[in-house]
């Protein structure tokens, strides 16, 4: 394989879509599936809305809207949806050639429930894409990041991967899901030492440093000690998100930009944490917010040479506009944003 600049790996599936507004029930105020009054009867739909998602299909169509050669490393089934997630990455010129088919499973499914805010309750059905038994074979991997979501706490596959970048000197993001930090510090230590760009949302980062509050600072503050060298990122849906640098970035930045330092003067040893608000736009659906934020955090990093603030800028106008249509990749950006469009999106910076 010719060198990548992105493989994501992650979960490939079809997601099914149902607002709650198309439930139709007979007699009953509030029209759920699980509402008691419901139980036993058929629920009407209107409407629903089918699509391609996954943590690893969404990543990989981000990177390759942003111009990266990317790939995917999954896996799906040998059925209908299966052959629709690989022609799905083709339309979006991702490499295909990586995801595996497992001719003993059906391709993963899920129908999630959308209320008027956005906000989804899902059911999931992983199939071919649970990784918890995923077994890496000899693959030549080479590219300059690895994008890693959830792998159901496969820790044998997770550091096999992390090995692999360490061997080849690949830079490491990782979105950690619940049931990698239900592991954890222990288990997670030597991988989360490795990352580069440790990206978790405000219930997630709660759960990785097991702290109840909302407290920012003190939740970086954790974090830092955790994984030193990681770029942390932590979203709060409507609440904004929030990017620290340990400083290694900044200062790597500053010397690409000729910007000396004063006589004797040392690098700083304080963390800086910036921080973007969303913009006023309506939600639609918030499934694949996430993913489109991490994916164009890290597009960020190497399309504006490790700067902080426009990769977050850039990370939160796609997050921002995947939400406005259904699905988790008709709203993404087709293309890098232009300079005016990064402005929209204002950053505030404390230095910690």
């Amino acid at each position: 394989m010719t060198h990548l600049d992105v493989i994501s790996i992650g979960s490939a599936m079809r997601d099914i879509f149902i607002l709650n507004k198309d439930l139709l029930c007979q007699n009953a105020k509030i029209c759920h599936p699980f509402n008691p009054q419901n139980i036993g009867s058929k629920i009407t739909v209107k409407k629903i809305h089918s699509d391609i998602g996954g943590g690893g299909t969404n990543s990989a169509a981000t990177f390759s809207n942003m111009g990266f050669k990317t790939a995917l490393l999954s896996q799906v089934a040998d059925d209908t949806s299966g052959k629709e997630v690989l022609q799905t990455m083709k339309k979006f010129k991702v490499n295909t050639s990586l995801v595996n088919i497992n001719k003993k499973q059906e391709t993963g499914y899920s129908v999630i429930f959308i209320n008027k805010s956005g906000d989804r309750t899902a059911l999931i059905f992983r199939g071919a894409s649970d990784f918890k038994k995923f077994k890496l074979g000899k693959i030549d991997l080479r590219a300059d990041w690895f994008f890693i979501t959830s792998l159901n706490a496969n820790l044998v596959f997770l550091n096999k991967i992390f090995k692999i970048a360490q061997k080849n000197k690949i830079k490491i993001a990782w979105n950690p899901g619940t049931s990698e930090l239900s592991l954890g510090h222990n288990k997670l230590k030597n991988l989360l030492k490795s990352t580069c760009v440790l990206l978790l949302n405000l219930k997630e980062a709660q759960e990785l440093t097991k702290l109840k509050n909302d407290d920012i600072k003190s939740i970086f503050s954790k974090i830092s000690i955790l994984a030193p060298k990681a770029i942390v990122c932590i979203t709060a849906g409507q609440n904004g998100a929030w990017i620290m640098d340990p400083g290694n970035y900044e200062q790597e930045l500053l010397s690409k930009r000729s910007i000396a330092k004063k006589p004797n003067e040392k690098k700083s040893a304080s963390s800086i944490i910036y921080y973007a608000n969303i913009l006023n736009k309506k939600v639609v659906n918030s499934t694949g917010a996430g993913d489109a934020f991490g994916a164009g955090f890290v597009s960020g990093l190497k399309l504006y040479k490790n700067d902080i603030k426009k990769s977050l800028q850039l990370a939160m106008l796609n997050s921002n506009s995947v939400v406005t249509k259904m699905g988790a990749k008709h709203g993404l950006l087709k293309k890098p944003p232009t300079k005016k469009m990064l402005t929209r999106i204002k950053i505030r910076i404390h230095q910690t």
